[in-house]
Formats: C-alpha cells, sequence, structure tokens
C-alpha cells in the first residue's frame, strides 16, 4: 500500500512538471492558417493543428459569420489574439485547456485582463459551469476505445423514418451495434440485449427508451446539447449495465438572451425556448413535443363510424405521445451553481370497439363495450449543486427521483334492456396490469484536477428501489376488486462508489483505470460486486495508437422478452434470492491510424462474457406458476468480433466507412436441450457508410446506407405426428384441429432472416430570414430504393384448402417499411 502510494505521488509531481514544459513548448510553435473560416471552424482547426482541449459557451458562436484569415509562421498566441477578437471572441490559456469566451469588454481592458490572468484564475474560470466542452474527441490520443461522442447537428443530419431526429437511430449506425428490428429503437451492442444498455440525462437513469414500440426515441433531439456513446472499455464512474453507456447531456439556458426553435413535421411538432430569468444569474431551456398522429386519424375515424353507425358499430382508435424537458440554472457567485432537471415522457394508445342496437332493429336495446388502453412512460427530477472548492478541486451534489410505468387496461361492458324494466343486465369487468420502478438516489463525486495531464474522480451513490413488476387487479360488477398478485412488489437497496483516474505517464503513455463497487441488498440478500476497469493508450508514433482494455460490469434489473420489439408490456424484473446478478467481462484491443489531421482509421477486437442472463422457459405460456420467478430460467453468453472504422473530414464533405464482425450466441441448461444456440441478433457482418456534403451556406446533403446479415428466429422446418394418438407426457397440448401434424424444433434460433439494407437520403435547406432567423426544409426519403426487409416468417399448417386439396406447409415473409418521404420545417429564433 505504501508503495502504491508512493508511486502516485511521484506520477503527480512528474505530471505537474511535465504540463508547465508542454505549455512553453506549445508557446514557442508557430502555425501557417489560411482560408474562410467561421469561429467554429477555427476553433476546430485549431484543436486539430495543436491537441488542445477547447471549452466554449454554445451560443457564444452561433453567429457563423466566416472570415478570411491568413497567417505564415505565426505563434499560436498572436493568431488567436488576432483572429478571435474579428469574431468578438476573448481568449484564456493555460497548458493544453483553451477557454473561450463572448467579448465584452474593450480593447483595452480585454488586453489588461488577458496579461493579469494567474493560474488560479484559469482554473476557477474552468471549474464553474460557464463553459462547455467542445463535443469532440480525439480518438488516438485518448485511452478510452469504443468511444463516440455527438452533437445536436450530427444527430440531426442521420436521415430517419419519417423525417424525425432520433438519437438512438444515430447511434445505430456504429459497428458494433445491431439495431434489432426495422424501424424501432432497438439497441444490441456487441452482443448484448437491449435491456443492458444505460441512458443518463444529465446523470439520471431513464428505463423506457421508445415512444409507440421504438419507432421513435424519447429524448427529443432539440434538448440534447450532445452525448457520449460507450461500448468497450468504459469508465469507472458509470455502472449498472452490461453492454453500453449513453451519456446525454441536456442543453442549459443562456444567461444573457433568448432564443428558440420552432419544428414542424409529418407526425409531431416541437418547440423549445432559452433565455435569461435574470440575466446573468438564473437561466431556463425549456422544449415541449407532441405527436398529432391521432388528429390525423381523427378525421378517418369519423367517416369510418358514420357508415357503420346504422349497423350498431363503432371503432376506437388513438395514440399520441408527449415529451417535455425543463432545465432551470442559478449561479450562487463562489458557492458554485445550482441546476434544476425535469423530464416526462408520455404515450398513450387506445384501441377497441362498441356495438348497439342499430336503428330500425326489432329486438330490445343493448350495448356492448370493448377497450383497451395502455400507457406508459418515464419522469424524473433532479436537482443537481456544483461546487468548485478551490483551483484543484470541484465538488457535485444530486438528488433525484426517477420513475417508470406502464399500464394496460382492458374494460369490458355489457348492457341490454332498459334499467327498471324486466330482462335489464348490467354486467362489466376492468383487468389491469401495471409494470412500474420508483427510484430514489443521491449521490456525491469529487474532480481533482492537479495538471492537464491528471483527472482523479471519485464518488458514491445510494438508491431506493421499488419495482412492481407484474401487479394484476381485478374488478367486476359482480365481485368486488381484487389485487390478484400485489406481493409481488420488490424494495431493494443499493449503494455505489468509484474511484477512477486519468493519466498520461508519458508523452507516449496515458491510461484511464478505476474500481466501480455495487453493494445490492433485496428480500434479506445481499450481492456485492467490484468492477475493475482499466485502458491504455501507447503511442507508437505521432500517427499511430495501440490501445488496450479490461472492463467488468453488472447488473441489477433485466427486462426479460420474448418479442423482437421492445414493448412497454415487457416487465423489469429486479434480482432477487433466486437469481445472481447479471456480469460480464470484456477485453478488448485496438489500433488507431491517423495519416493525416483530415482521416483516422480504427480496428477494435474484442471478447465479452456474460453470465446469469435471464430468459424465459421454453413452455412458459404452459406453466400454472404462483410468481413471475418461476417462468424463468438462468444461463451465461458470449460475444466476440471486431469493428473497423474509417472517418474522413474534408471541410464540407464529412463521412465515415464502418464494419462489424459480430457472433453472440447463449448457453442455458433448460433452454434448447442444454446446447449453445445462437442469440436473435447474432447478425455477423454489418456494413455502415455515411456522408454529408455541405454544398453551399445554404445547402447540405447527407446520406446513409446500411446492410446487416439478417436476425435469428426459431422456426419449425419439419412436422411429425403419433398415428394412435398424442401422448400427453411428450405434447403439452394437442395441434389446431386444422393441423395434421406438430411442429419439430431443430434448435432455438435455427433460421436466419435475408439479410438487411437500405439507402437513406436527406436535404437540408437553409434560409436566412430577419433579424438574425433562419429557415430550415429538411426533406428526407427513408429507405430510398424501397427494399422490403423481412422482419418474419410465418409458417400456416392448415391440413387442406376449401375444397379439400391437401397443402403442404407454407412460409410466408412479412416486411414493413417501403420508400417513405418525410419533410419538416424549423424556425430558429
Amino acid at each position: 500500500m505504501m508503495k502504491t502510494k508512493q508511486f502516485l505521488l511521484s506520477c503527480l509531481f512528474t505530471f505537474m512538471a511535465g504540463s508547465t514544459l508542454y505549455a512553453q513548448h506549445l508557446n514557442q510553435t508557430v502555425f501557417s492558417i489560411e482560408g474562410m473560416y467561421n469561429a467554429t471552424g477555427f476553433l476546430e482547426l485549431i484543436r486539430e493543428k495543436t491537441g488542445c482541449r477547447i471549452a466554449y459557451k454554445e451560443s457564444d458562436l452561433e453567429n457563423g459569420k466566416e472570415i478570411h484569415l491568413d497567417y505564415e509562421n505565426e505563434p499560436l498566441d498572436a493568431i488567436l489574439k488576432d483572429a478571435l477578437e474579428r469574431y468578438g471572441l476573448m481568449f484564456v490559456k493555460r497548458g493544453n485547456q483553451l477557454i473561450i469566451k463572448r467579448k465584452k469588454l474593450s480593447r483595452h481592458k480585454l488586453e489588461n485582463l488577458s496579461d493579469s490572468v494567474t493560474k488560479d484564475t484559469v482554473r476557477n474560470f474552468y471549474l464553474q459551469e460557464v463553459v462547455k466542452t467542445a463535443p469532440h474527441i480525439d480518438k488516438l490520443r485518448n485511452s478510452q476505445m469504443g468511444i463516440t461522442v455527438m452533437d445536436y447537428n450530427a444527430i440531426r443530419n442521420v436521415p430517419t423514418l419519417l423525417g424525425e431526429p432520433d438519437v438512438i437511430k444515430a447511434l445505430q449506425l456504429q459497428p458494433g451495434v445491431s439495431a434489432g428490428t426495422e424501424g424501432f429503437a432497438g439497441m444490441f451492442v456487441r452482443g448484448g440485449e437491449n435491456d443492458e444498455n444505460l441512458f443518463l440525462v444529465d446523470g439520471c437513469p431513464v428505463y423506457q427508451t421508445n415512444h409507440l414500440g421504438g419507432l421513435f426515441s424519447p429524448f427529443n433531439a432539440d434538448a440534447v446539447s450532445h452525448l457520449t456513446f460507450y461500448k468497450s472499455t468504459f469508465p469507472a464512474r458509470y455502472g449498472g449495465r452490461l453492454s453500453s453507456v449513453t451519456d446525454l447531456s441536456m442543453k442549459s439556458g443562456d444567461y444573457e438572451n433568448w432564443h428558440g426553435n420552432f419544428t414542424v413535421g409529418l407526425t409531431s411538432a416541437n418547440v423549445s425556448f432559452s433565455g435569461p430569468l435574470v440575466k446573468d444569474q438564473t437561466s431556463m431551456f425549456v422544449a415541449l413535443r407532441r405527436s398529432w398522429l391521432e388528429l390525423v386519424s381523427v378525421p378517418a375515424l369519423a367517416i369510418i363510424n358514420a357508415s357503420k353507425k346504422k349497423s350498431g358499430e363503432k371503432v376506437i382508435a388513438g395514440y399520441n405521445f408527449t415529451d417535455f424537458n425543463l432545465k432551470l440554472s442559478q449561479r450562487l457567485g463562489r458557492f458554485g451553481t445550482l441546476s434544476l432537471l425535469g423530464y416526462y415522457g408520455h404515450d398513450r394508445l387506445k384501441m377497441g370497439e362498441h356495438r348497439f342496437s342499430g336503428d330500425g332493429e326489432d329486438t330490445g336495446p343493448y350495448f356492448h363495450k370493448n377497450e383497451n388502453r395502455l400507457g406508459w412512460g418515464n419522469m424524473l427530477t433532479s436537482l443537481r449543486w456544483h461546487l468548485p472548492i478551490n483551483t484543484l478541486f470541484a465538488y457535485n451534489m444530486k438528488a433525484s427521483y426517477t420513475r417508470y410505468q406502464s399500464d394496460f387496461r382492458k374494460t369490458v361492458e355489457t348492457v341490454s334492456g332498459r334499467e327498471g324494466e324486466n330482462g335489464y343486465e348490467n354486467n362489466g369487468s376492468r383487468n389491469e396490469n401495471r409494470n412500474a420502478i420508483h427510484d430514489l438516489s443521491v449521490d456525491a463525486s469529487l474532480v481533482f484536477i492537479p495538471s492537464d495531464r491528471i483527472i482523479i474522480r471519485l464518488g458514491t451513490q445510494y438508491t431506493h428501489h421499488r419495482y412492481a413488476p407484474e401487479e394484476e387487479v381485478r374488478e367486476s360488477t359482480s365481485l368486488p376488486s381484487e389485487n390478484v398478485n400485489s406481493e409481488s412488489r420488490v424494495i431493494a437497496n443499493e449503494w455505489n462508489a468509484y474511484l477512477e483516474g486519468d493519466l498520461e505517464v508519458f508523452r507516449w503513455l496515458r491510461f484511464n483505470a478505476g474500481l466501480h463497487g455495487s453493494f445490492f441488498r433485496v428480500e434479506g440478500n445481499q450481492y456485492q460486486v467490484f468492477e475493475p476497469r482499466v485502458s491504455a493508450d501507447f503511442r507508437l508514433s505521432p500517427v499511430v495508437s495501440l490501445k488496450a482494455g479490461y472492463a467488468r460490469m453488472s447488473q441489477f434489473v433485466q427486462q426479460v422478452s420474448d418479442n423482437y420489439i421492445s414493448l412497454p408490456t415487457d416487465y423489469w424484473l429486479p434480482i432477487t434470492r433466486n437469481f445472481s446478478p447479471l456480469t460480464s467481462g470484456q477485453v478488448s484491443a485496438g489500433i488507431y491510424v491517423s495519416p493525416g489531421k483530415k482521416y483516422i482509421f480504427s480496428v477494435e477486437g474484442y471478447y465479452k462474457k456474460m453470465n446469469n442472463l435471464l430468459e424465459y422457459r421454453d413452455d412458459y405460456k404452459d406453466l400454472q406458476v404462483a410468481t413471475w420467478e418461476d417462468r424463468l430460467t438462468s444461463g451465461s453468453g458470449r460475444a466476440y468480433g471486431a469493428d473497423f472504422q474509417a472517418e474522413a473530414d474534408f471541410g464540407k464533405l464529412h463521412g465515415f466507412i464502418g464494419y462489424g464482425l459480430m457472433w453472440s450466441d447463449r448457453l442455458f441448461a433448460d433452454l434448447n436441450g442444454g446446447k449453445r444456440f445462437p442469440s436473435k441478433y447474432d447478425n455477423r457482418h454489418k456494413v455502415t457508410l455515411s456522408a454529408i456534403w455541405k454544398c453551399s451556406e445554404r445547402v447540405e446533403l447527407n446520406a446513409g446506407w446500411v446492410f446487416m446479415t439478417g436476425n435469428r428466429v426459431t422456426l419449425s422446418l419439419e412436422n411429425y405426428s403419433y398415428p394412435d394418438g398424442y401422448p400427453t407426457d411428450i405434447v403439452p397440448s394437442y395441434p389446431h384441429k386444422d393441423e395434421e401434424m406438430l411442429d419439430y424444433y431443430a434448435g432455438k434460433n435455427n433460421v436466419r432472416l435475408p439479410a438487411y439494407h437500405r439507402l437513406d437520403v436527406g436535404i437540408n435547406i437553409y434560409r436566412p430570414l430577419r433579424r438574425g432567423r433562419t429557415g430550415i426544409w429538411n426533406v428526407s426519403l427513408y429507405n430510398a430504393y424501397s427494399r422490403m426487409n423481412p422482419i418474419m416468417i410465418e409458417k400456416n399448417n392448415q391440413k387442406q384448402s376449401m375444397d379439400g386439396t391437401p397443402l403442404a406447409p407454407r412460409f410466408r415473409q412479412f416486411a414493413l417499411f417501403p420508400v417513405i418521404p418525410s419533410v419538416s420545417y424549423t424556425y430558429k429564433f
């Protein structure tokens, strides 16, 4: 232990001295720049040439004007001072860190301020939450593998179904990420399941990550500042899921000016505002998105029901979703910043029919109602306090509440006759199934930044979980209300702690290492899991980096499903006394090459082992069991493969090519006869091409092509029969009357669907308006060449046709989406 402390202290002094030498070297370097650049492009060019970390406030760079720059063999300070002043900006620099701010002072005062900046001033400026780090990761120099950073513009530039910008569908383009069923918001990362992905909104978890079963993401792209996606070596500060982490940073309000935008599309509309409630002290950001699918369906339903009224029929149908984002920030001077976050997302779906006595019928009056209503969604709120303690430390404390809930309600009512007369009957019933999670959490973290080459983080968190995985309520006009399985509620307590360090030992070696510990108590049982994480970057040359890492992850809740679409009726099931926590261990290695500032190539190989996975038993629907736990069985899984990616940026043209080579399988003692079988999303090959071309200041083209080996399904290719009848100890249920033989399944997930591929194209047209406002038209085509990709295969076992002709089993493929055009308009003010 003493040797470890001595080693860390020696590293600390070495890094602090090294940062000073690096700053002196950077100041002596000269650069040449020539061309037309806006402020964002100029800062990106500086970052590429110097490797500096750049932080700025997004609204400070909104002007977007281009100016001609011409410097030849000029020092960095001179270039920054001249160029940024022409953009109306100022800068503060220390070592490898640049802080950019809007210029508000006179030239004389600005020069005095720049001359008087001290180390403490820079560090305090860095620790205060008045700037936002530019969403860019230098993959060549970063110790983390499998990391992707996307900002709002990158998300919007991905053509998607119905033209709705979608966070999850943008991530589906990454190598090693399978999309699941076409058009839906599934994410199956490196052989994992959809529920093994952690989504955080400013540090708060979100459980249900779709609208309308996954056609739309619950995250309003207009409310997202940027996101960071991890799929390989996870930093120690994250935990709770096996396969990936998506950390979304929501937009903060502007402390100085009001601005916003309004977008209207084919399926939804959203509006957002940002500005100061009290200038330079209190800011607010608010965004509201609402679908209007039901507004389109109302006229059609009215016409249908008008035609059915005479026959005594009425169709009930409707769907809508709403999500709301709110962020309030209050500056407290030397006491830091206080932020209040609010998020609400909810879906409502109704289907059913009414039957009633029609006009002219001789029978007595009657009315029959059969309605199904399904509602689901997330709600979260948090209060966060960010406090810079001094020039070296920053402290964060947060209290949050998260709720996920789905509610399926079936109502049946039959009324016949007239009330008060003989023969009058009124019978009704209501069945309601609920699935809910309530989390109450508090956490605290400390960040220590002694130099530009060291960042140390440590923190702890406590969460009180209340699960209701399968709660059923029955009501009847003839029977009292009954809560069928209220005992299914589970209370759990979880503690987490972590220590993480990001260290640059030498100019050629940087590593991120840490330990995440979890303690989970449920139903009197206690589980402890320790998760070591380490990743390292070895600079073999200025243009080549070799990376390697290991990450262990654990998970205490799982969404078990036998569907190929993530449905809100799928239950989130916590670990109980009968099942151990899910765990995974992933080893990764890769090489990154950047022969020029415009190119970067990477290859990553990985092997992941998963334990204590849960699946439904093969015959779970026929089991007469007391609890949901009895329907499940536990097993293991593994995934391995390689991700290849090439990125290029030529200024006006940016694109990437990705290829994923993937294997994924499962091993359960109670499934498939105890033999290993492929997972549903064992997609062997995946190819992604994406490009964005800025033709001019007003026109931008984007396109994406995806090819993926098909998903797997369980399908009977043969049949069998018993001439003397079916023994009940072998066959759990008899075949249907129109079937001649029973299905024989050679194995689980034994058939692969045909390959999936599609092309998406889009165009953005920018139209400058008066007073600095902008109108943006987006026109896109989803599945431009109308490839009908199969999502399932159905087998028909009818033994004969209507004329008595014998029939062999037939197979039919089903597809959902042909070419789909979309258009939207955004007004920025």
